[in-house]
């Protein structure tokens, strides 16, 4: 009889005396068969044994020691009412961290139990991984500590071995209580770069400075104080206006991410925590691409330094980016850090006439061939709107109509560097807005062939179709004459 036969003789004599039970499998068999077969019984060997039970809130201090190196995490404050009890890193306290990652590492030790036993008295502890393991710290304010290690992830792979300091038992326990325990300090580093804050503390950006090295000028966007009181009135105009290098009024919808993109801007990766000077010239920053300055209305002002657009081994565009005071260099797309690609175009409105029809008070139409023409009005709304033109009753609704094809003049492109031209403008219309408290003056100048030079308070502002010049030069010839005003142009 061979020595294996004998060996499956003695197993059988033994099973037959002490039955199948939980201990049995525990001798005789490997520690993952033990724990692979256990999954299938209604309860493994050693399910539910307590191995810590605390409270996390007594937590001081965790020292962590993984692949990545080691750090310790220190309380900074404690639980209040609904506020969680707040952690940091050590020498990392001057970063904005992921505080509830952070503070998971205590919390999750509240009452940790196995979910099985694998091994006791076990000599072997390095095919669980505990070689080289995961090893953390409890220190707790009546000055106690727990010592406890983490090994491998184990074949059921919601489970990951365990062992508490001194205990020569490898339990398991659920890998998601302690998978942040495998995590360098860099991995709590939240990559908000600026939190966003709650709607009703939602600062007002009062202005928006870009400089770019592609650009042959700044962009400079500014809070329109009448902005408060539009939206009140039911206005879509954006709360914010470009001063520099022309002035435009801006998109609603595009112009959001421009004035309001730092708040809860995040970013994709880290390029450096605590860079030093090498990490930033590496990184493009010593002389950055783009510079963009944020002043707040109670005077706080936020710095961004960005280096110039690249693309990285994904194909997908970004941006080394640093916030003045904050010491970590992000990498952001850029689609979201929109300030170091986004042109004039992509966020402005480029609306001529501003003006709501019922505030206006007065407008004076010339026009080459056509004697001026003066409307002085009156009223606030379509009911009580009153028009004279040259001091004779006029119809409202007919110069409403006039009103709306002149607001539909299509800034098409921005006429930076343009010069106003030395010949009289084909067109000139003045209009005094009392909502506005200011009187603007649009002139239409023929350009080319094709294009005309719109001027605004003596500032070339945009080019146009110069369609629409000829077509706004036959309405203002039908004004008087009752003939229906053409709305669209060639």
């Amino acid at each position: 009889m061979t020595k294996s036969v004998k060996s499956i003789i003695a197993l059988a004599s033994s099973l037959a005396v002490l039955g199948a039970g939980a201990v049995c499998w525990k001798v005789f068999m490997s520690d993952e068969v033990t724990e692979s077969t256990s999954s299938e019984a209604s309860e493994a060997y050693g399910a539910g044994t307590q191995l810590i039970h605390n409270n996390p809130d007594e937590i001081n201090k965790i020292e962590i020691s993984n692949s990545t190196g080691n750090f310790n995490v220190i309380r900074q404050k404690k639980a209040e009412g609904e506020d969680r009890t707040l952690y940091t890193i050590e020498g990392y306290e001057d970063l904005l961290l992921d505080t509830l990652k952070l503070w998971t590492l205590s919390n999750n030790t509240m009452d940790v139990k196995a979910n099985s036993i694998v091994a006791e008295d076990c000599t072997d502890t390095g095919k669980y991984g505990f070689q080289n393991p995961v090893t953390a710290v409890l220190h707790y304010d009546s000055g106690e500590s727990v010592k406890f290690h983490i090994g491998d992830i184990s074949p059921v792979s919601a489970n990951t071995y365990f062992m508490l300091d001194g205990d020569d038992t490898v339990y398991t326990v659920s890998s998601s209580l302690f998978d942040n325990y495998r995590l360098s300090e860099n991995d709590f580093v939240s990559r908000t770069i600026l939190e966003e804050p709650p709607e009703e503390d939602y600062p007002v950006v009062r202005t928006i400075k870009i400089e770019r090295d592609d650009l042959d000028y700044d962009i400079v966007i500014e809070y329109d104080q009448k902005s408060d009181d539009n939206n009140n009135r039911g206005g879509t105009s954006a709360a914010h206006v470009m001063t520099e290098p022309l002035f435009s009024y801006l998109s609603v919808e595009r112009s959001i991410n421009v004035t309001n993109g730092i708040f809860g801007l995040t970013a994709d990766d880290f390029y450096a925590v605590h860079p030093d000077e090498n990490d930033i010239a590496e990184a493009g920053l010593a002389t950055p691409f783009c510079k963009v300055s944020f002043e707040l209305e109670d005077k706080t002002e936020y710095t961004l330094i960005m280096s110039e657009p690249f693309t990285d081994d994904d194909g997908l565009k970004y941006h080394y980016l640093m916030l003045e005071g904050n010491n970590i260099i992000y990498k952001v797309s850029t689609e979201s850090a929109v300030w170091g690609t986004i042109q004039l175009v992509d966020f402005t409105s480029k609306t001529v006439f501003g003006s709501n029809v019922w505030d206006i008070r007065k407008m004076t139409v010339s026009a080459k061939g056509y004697d001026d023409i003066v409307f002085d009005c009156e009223g606030d709304s379509k009911e009580n709107f009153e028009v004279k033109r040259n001091g004779t009753d006029f119809e409202t609704e007919r110069f409403r109509l006039f009103y709306s094809y002149l607001v539909i003049a299509p800034g098409e492109e921005f006429a930076l560097g343009r010069e106003i031209p030395d010949e009289a403008p084909e067109a000139v219309i003045s209009i005094t807005d009392e909502y506005l408290e200011k009187t603007y003056t649009v002139e239409f100048y023929s350009d080319t062939a094709l294009r005309s030079l719109i001027v605004i308070d003596g500032e070339c502002r945009y080019i146009c179709s110069k369609s629409y010049v000829d077509t706004l030069l036959d309405n203002i010839g039908r004004i008087d004459t009752g003939e229906e005003y053409i709305k669209t142009w060639k």
